[in-house]
């Protein structure tokens, strides 16, 4: 099988495996959490209150995010739709179900701030957004940008179409249209043509860039027809292979080089109601190895994920599952349980695992997480980011402690550096792929290296390379020594 077709199948098979998020028969779904970038915080519907978001937390009906004064997020549907929160920005996720005929209803509150909303469903997905007291309808293969300045909603088409809704009437806002609308007037709309930029929508652009490029629009990675929920996450940083008496297995990059890791080592368990402990790793690509598939230890090249039956007949796959579990683990292995945590008022709080910092954690030897917070210029922080004058108004967000489990090492740094406009490295073209599955180019060779930059209590060793061909860092930019100690490095 050719390793476009491979990547095909795999994309095929993910997308169904995202798209069977239902909970029972409640009709309810779970998104994630799929960017944190700063002081970000969420309530979790669960009685506990607002605590520290922590990346790729389950999200679901009744949810709230707020970003703080130097806070992104961006929240990931199963078929790669997405809401984008800019600073001192907070939303409510009112809606996230299926109905009776079949339709994923998203429904989101913009309560203060700027959030951009990006559907990419089909003609099943109903996309519905509230502010300052109007309903929008977002149109698929659309991007919207909605502000509160104040009592008054901006909403800016920068791509596609949105739909206002007033009194049984529905009005067509279509690219490049700029509306205004007023919390104390239920019917009346201001329709301005042209859209103003805002510093903020180069960090939209670059994450959407982002999902395309490994995604959506990559031959090499699927279509938009086929990615899911996490999917360019598996691209950038890890790779498919083969393994005899095991079919298709995935693996993050540099994970074969580090003795004594293991995919539980950094992240949290956020207690979900209807749920209980749900994993939530720390490493951007852990959406799906965390809750789909299970995780197999190979002496021979460490730890893969496994999807299980998503490739037999055009997609059979498992429901999502709070954790996915370790069906073979390593001599001596203790598999992950969720704690034992005794409910306070109704509450429990969630318990980190590992040293977690405010940037995604990477494995020595794979991919540092690009910083997509590079594109903007420090001085378009808060003014000017989130608003168009000085008359733009954004609220703030107050940090609280968590829960501390353990104390593993995990490196937590990223990539400034550009590579072709972006901050983040560019998939390798179709060609590039038939001769190197991999979209790293060399492998990594021994040597040993302190794990300084985490938290001083271990040290990583570097053994060879993975089995899988092309592993390591050609193109995508590592986590060397130099990283080991907070340094950045940039993409080759």
């Amino acid at each position: 099988m050719s390793v476009r077709k491979l990547w095909y199948v795999v994309a095929a098979a993910l997308f169904v495996m995202a798209s069977m998020t239902a909970h029972a028969t409640s009709h309810a779904r779970i998104v994630r959490l799929s960017y944190v970038d700063g002081n970000v915080q969420m309530d979790r519907a669960s009685g506990q209150g607002m605590e520290r978001a922590i990346l790729n937390a389950p999200i679901i009906e009744g949810s709230r995010i707020l970003t703080g004064a130097n806070g992104l997020a961006e929240i990931e549907f199963e078929d790669n739709t997405t809401v984008r929160l800019g600073e001192a920005t907070e939303v409510r996720f009112s809606e996230l179900l299926i109905n009776d005929d079949g339709d994923k209803v998203n429904e989101v509150d913009l309560v203060r701030g700027t959030m951009y909303f990006g559907a990419r469903g089909d003609k099943h997905s109903i996309d519905r957004v509230m502010a300052a007291g109007h309903t929008f309808i977002v149109r698929n293969n659309s991007q919207i940008r909605f502000m509160m300045l104040g009592d008054q909603a901006q909403v800016a088409v920068l791509n596609g179409e949105a739909q206002f809704e007033t009194n049984s009437q529905i009005a067509k806002i279509k690219k490049n249209d700029t509306v205004t609308v007023d919390s104390s007037n239920s019917t009346g709309m201001v329709l301005a043509k042209g859209v103003d930029g805002i510093p903020l929508d180069r960090w939209n652009s670059e994450r959407a860039a982002y999902q395309s490029a490994y995604s959506n629009d990559n031959p090499s990675y699927g279509s938009h027809g086929m990615s899911g929920s996490g999917f360019a996450d598996l691209a950038y940083y890890g790779g498919f292979t083969s393994m005899p008496g095991y079919g298709m297995l995935w693996q993050p990059y540099g994970a074969s080089s580090w003795n004594g890791w293991d995919p539980y080592m950094a992240g949290g368990w956020m207690y979900t109601s209807g749920l209980g402990y749900s994993w939530a790793s720390a490493y951007p690509w852990g959406w799906m190895p965390s809750h789909y598939g299970s995780w197999v230890y190979l002496p021979a090249g460490g730890w893969f994920w496994s999807p299980g039956n998503s490739f037999k007949n055009g997609g059979v796959v498992n429901n999502w599952r709070p954790t996915a579990p370790v069906v073979q683990g390593p001599a001596g292995y203790t598999a992950p349980t969720p704690p034992s945590v005794a409910s306070v008022n109704g509450a429990r709080p969630s318990v980190l695992v590992g040293r977690i910092g405010t940037a995604p954690a990477y494995l020595p030897g794979g991919p540092i997480p690009p910083n997509f917070r590079a594109v903007l210029n420090e001085r378009d922080r808060i003014m000017g980011m989130n608003a168009m004058s000085a008359n733009g108004r954004s609220g703030g967000g107050a940090s609280s402690a968590a829960s501390v489990h353990g104390s593993r090492a995990v490196g937590t740094s990223r990539a400034a550096a550009t590579q072709n406009g972006h901050v983040f490295v560019p998939p390798p073209s179709p060609s590039m792929m038939s001769t190197n599955p991999m979209p790293h180019g060399s492998s990594m060779g021994g040597g040993a290296a302190s794990a300084g930059g985490f938290d001083g209590s271990a040290s990583a060793t570097h053994g060879s390379a993975s089995p899988m061909r092309g592993t390591a860092s050609g193109g995508h930019a590592t986590s060397g020594a130099a990283v080991h100690s907070g340094a950045h490095t940039n993409p080759k």
